[in-house]
């Protein structure tokens, strides 16, 4: 199963070349059949393309949530879970 940024990718790559939102999810159906993305997807993307973007990465949402792992978060959260058993 191909994954979104290939697909954003393709979206990226026939927007450049001048097809049209609605013909790329036509195209993209024929060949990802029930793995390509929506109507809606491929057209908020193209948009995105057209409008200059380059980058297949989605785009922060507020309040999403960011998180650090490293062995100092690691090592504090198991000193509080073992002094509160």
């Amino acid at each position: 199963m191909e994954t979104g940024k290939e697909q954003q990718g393709v979206v990226r790559f026939l927007t450049a070349g001048g097809v049209g939102g609605r013909e790329i999810h036509c195209c993209m159906s024929a060949v990802y059949g029930k793995h390509s993305m929506s109507c809606l997807r491929v057209l908020e993307w193209h948009k995105r393309f057209r409008e200059g973007r380059v980058s297949l990465q989605d785009d922060a949402r507020p309040g999403q949530a960011h998180c650090a792992i490293t062995l100092a978060v690691t090592a504090e959260v198991d000193g509080l879970v073992q002094r509160n058993r």
